[in-house]
């Protein structure tokens, strides 16, 4: 920030009257508890928006845009006024700005997934990856059966007499896998996310060839709370969307250098990228990989030189990976054709029909996912008011190919039919990251042009705004999600928290009832090898329960509950007599 010349005239009122909107918008925010969700039980009624965003998370976006969206506005008219210049990026220092903010990402993401998420899990999707994780250290794809199928069912783990392992295909758990080798879950997750920024910023780069909108597009990526709430998660996400970005430089690469052999093998590599998206996730990779599916048909139209042996190069490695996963697939159902979620439930269908989806339903989730993207992206008061000048404005060829992505994304997943969990924004369209942030870099310079052109602002009001949006994001959006995350996974560790607390060890902890809190409804999938020092498995029939018991006979025995008039965890020591009767809660007090 420097400070060039005098003071202009009108500083105070734009100021005053920008202060005074922050004002109200403390007080209304004490009064609404700071807008944080207290309960994790979401209705389940047909009205959308009672379903889909409590009424807390609805009043805070109102009262964002009702006072925070003018405030930034005025308060970037006094900064201008009063003579402040900002910049994002000084000229001829954008490398040493990108490492900066790729250092500092990566230190983010180690607070966020140790001191905020607590290493917590908060999906039951998540429980899976670590578990196939798990079991491809031991060099499996499948575990054997357990000793009692009934007593390990759990949420999306494949659990019959023949194996035991997760529903999902292994490009994901491979990146936790390979994080548990290095002593941490969490390194190739992180690295993943961190390296998708330097892709981000490169991929500007080759699309429209200025060096300072592709740091603007890192900085975006890097304000993002939507970034950072998902790459802290376990989610497969971050790995599909660094393997879209990889697959989107490569390509743009490769048509760059048409005519050569380096052209050839950068499409072959841009293919492996894309089966690798498509291991992990393959309705998005389909969706986002669209448009460049169009891009290869046009060149080949007009027989652009180099097309055939790209297309050919792109084909062969996108078909590597594929055939790798319809072997594991093989392996897994019995048929190459057949995923591993169909076999855990073959009503996984896409289309309408599918869990009651409709056209309506189809349209109420695409604008649903709308709305929590324009909250989560940049966190409010500003977030999608970015892309206006994109949309509205007239578009080059990299605004339409982006544009494009993101078009043929929410056509694959209006087909889809849930719209997700909203604890960390809307994940299905995580991918959308790529563009979204992209086209808001390209905004952003659109409407600085057309304020300075037009008259409406001088040259450093538009830099002003958004960094003033920014810094209300960050004294806002960022501490509400922030709270909401650290309650949320503070009730779903409770549980483990209590049974470490309690010094058990070399125990089996039956589960006769879980929590009713947050979005993990199963339980923490242990070793493979059934060897953990606890053992959580599930209170099932009489039959089961003795027959588990007998197998960890050398092991105490645990039962544990869910009090719901004291909401916690009880925990109760028992005999192998005492679980020949199906229990309540067990016999004890709450655990400390």
């Amino acid at each position: 920030m420097v400070r060039e010349g005098e003071k202009r005239e009108g500083v105070w009122g734009p100021a005053a009257a920008g202060l005074i909107l922050l004002l109200l918008y403390a007080v209304v925010a004490a009064s609404r508890d700071d807008f944080v969700i207290s309960d994790f039980v979401y209705a389940r009624d047909s009205t959308v928006l009672t379903r889909f965003f409590p009424n807390q998370e609805l009043l805070s976006m109102l009262w964002k845009f009702v006072f925070l969206l003018p405030a930034a506005i005025l308060f970037a008219t006094a900064c201008t006024r009063a003579g402040l210049r900002l910049r994002f990026v000084p000229r001829g220092r954008e490398t040493t700005a990108l490492w900066v903010l790729l250092i500092g990402a990566a230190l983010v993401l180690v607070v966020s997934t140790q001191a905020l998420f607590h290493e917590t899990e908060v999906t039951d999707d998540e429980n899976t990856y670590d578990f196939q994780a798990k079991t491809l250290l031991l060099g499996r794809v499948v575990n054997p059966p357990a000793p009692v199928p009934e007593s390990f069912n759990n949420a999306f783990i494949i659990n019959t007499m023949s194996q035991r392992t997760g529903k999902y295909t292994l490009g994901h758990p491979a990146v936790i896998a390979l994080g548990l080798a290095l002593g941490n879950r969490y390194v190739g997750i992180i690295a993943l996310s961190v390296l998708s920024i330097l892709l981000l910023s490169r991929i500007t780069f080759e699309l429209y060839g200025d060096r300072r909108l592709a740091i603007l597009a890192a900085i975006l990526a890097c304000s993002s709370p939507f970034f950072y709430l998902v790459s802290s998660s376990r989610l497969s996400h971050t790995t599909s969307a660094f393997f879209l970005a990889l697959f989107m430089y490569l390509f743009l690469c490769s048509r760059r250098d048409r005519p050569s052999v380096s052209g050839t093998i950068l499409a072959f590599l841009a293919g492996l990228a894309l089966g690798y998206a498509f291991n992990t996730r393959s309705l998005t990779a389909i969706g986002f990989a669209a448009p460049f599916g169009a891009l290869i048909g046009a060149d080949l139209w007009r027989r652009r030189k180099g097309i055939w042996s790209r297309t050919l190069a792109l084909v062969a490695g996108f078909g590597v990976v594929l055939l790798v996963t319809l072997r594991l697939n093989r392996i897994v159902t019995g048929d190459a054709l057949m995923f591993p979620f169909l076999l855990y439930d073959p009503g996984e269908q896409m289309g309408f029909g599918t869990a009651g989806h409709t056209l309506w339903g189809g349209f109420r989730n695409l604008s649903v996912s709308t709305v929590r993207m324009n909250v989560f992206l940049f966190g409010l008061p500003a977030s999608l008011i970015f892309l206006l000048p994109i949309v509205i404005g007239k578009k080059n060829v990299a605004d339409r190919l982006l544009l494009g992505i993101i078009a043929c994304f929410c056509v694959a997943y209006f087909f889809y039919y849930s719209p997700g969990v909203a604890d960390l924004g809307p994940v299905y369209y995580y991918e959308l990251i790529i563009p979204l942030v992209i086209l808001s870099a390209r905004g952003i310079v659109a409407a600085h042009g057309f304020v300075v052109k037009k008259g409406l602002a001088g040259d450093w009001w538009m830099p002003a705004f958004v960094v003033i949006s920014f810094i209300l994001a960050l004294a806002t959006f960022f501490p509400e999600r922030a709270m909401h995350v650290s309650r949320l996974t503070r009730h779903i560790r409770e549980p483990y928290e209590s049974v470490q607390a309690a010094g058990i060890h070399h125990a089996l902890v039956m589960i006769v009832s879980p929590p009713h809190q947050g979005w993990v409804f199963g339980y923490r999938s242990g070793s493979p090898l059934f060897d953990d020092d606890v053992v959580y498995c599930k209170y099932a029939d009489r039959a089961s329960n003795v027959a588990i018991a007998d197998f960890f006979k050398g092991r105490d025995l645990y039962l544990l509950g869910f009090a719901e008039k004291t909401d916690s965890t009880v925990i109760g020591k028992v005999q192998r007599k005492d679980i020949l009767e199906l229990p309540g809660l067990p016999p004890s007090h709450p655990a400390p």
